[in-house]
């Protein structure tokens, strides 16, 4: 592969994410791998974004000290 290939891949998924996200052009915000935000936007504009897609976060789930044998994976713990 030539040099100027190591990443074609990676820049053609994301290209794929961005279309999915609603990109169509510059400047394009994603926050989150999630929401995207199309166009230039006011400051106040670009915070609701942040906000809301800082409240829709599933909070993380605390693992045990001591060791990973008890740690719960990202769909929570088993019972």
């Amino acid at each position: 592969m030539p040099a100027g290939d190591r990443y074609a891949g990676d820049v053609r998924a994301d290209v794929a994410e961005a279309t999915a996200l609603g990109a169509r052009g510059v400047p394009f915000s994603v926050v989150d791998r999630r929401c995207g935000v199309a166009g230039a936007q006011r400051a106040e504009q670009l915070l609701a974004v942040l906000e809301q897609a800082w409240s829709e976060r599933v909070p993380p789930v605390p693992v045990p000290a001591g060791g990973t044998a008890d740690a719960c994976g990202p769909d929570g713990c088993a019972l």
